[in-house]
């Protein structure tokens, strides 16, 4: 029997759904098509959720970020009443600081687990994609900061998130790529 039965299953649904919302992501910003992208989007945040709760049963860190997840709905939710005004960046900002711990708890715990079953490569991929996270969101809540300034902390914010954007995006393959060694060793 595998020990890790649950985590297999949730860490691939994790896999699937980051792709997934990739992809929904694209189409959202393709004309006459952004409801579709919105609405596959969404389908693809629940099927997260489930195999995050799934990974959650196996593995301590899993369940944390599941807990982190929800908060961080919550966040989001209500930073849509505030609009970009001042309480709406610093939601926004409270808002890159869970999802930089749930990337954090899903990493750390995985890579954990990885090392635990001797896969120190996987684990080691865990702990970098971890790391260019942390770079990634450091940077975007402090240009999250600086876009508090007026007229100068706007152009700096527009630049900055450019680079952002572009870290994210390999953040976001990195960690795809992670989730996808870590489920495959999990089954095996």
């Amino acid at each position: 029997m595998q020990p890790y039965k649950n985590a297999a299953s949730g860490l691939k649904n994790m896999f699937l759904a980051e792709i997934g919302a990739i992809i929904c992501s694209v189409i959202a910003v393709i004309p006459f098509l952004e409801f579709i992208g919105i609405i596959g989007s969404l389908v693809f945040l629940v099927i997260s959720l489930i195999g995050l709760n799934s990974a959650g049963q196996d593995i301590e860190g899993c369940r944390s970020a599941f807990t982190l997840t929800i908060v961080q709905l919550i966040v989001s939710a209500v930073s849509g009443f505030f609009g970009s005004g001042f309480l709406g960046a610093i939601l926004a900002i409270v808002n890159d600081i869970l999802a930089l711990l749930i990337v954090r708890a899903v990493c750390l715990s995985v890579a954990d687990v990885m090392d635990s079953l001797g896969h120190h490569e996987t684990a080691g991929k865990g702990r970098t994609v971890w790391q260019i996270n942390l770079v990634c969101y450091v940077i975007a809540i402090i240009f999250s900061v600086i876009a508090i300034i007026p007229l100068l902390g706007i152009v700096l914010a527009a630049f900055g998130g450019l680079i952002t954007g572009i870290l994210s995006l390999i953040a976001s393959i990195l960690y795809m790529i992670f989730l996808s060694k870590s489920y495959k060793a999990l089954e095996a």
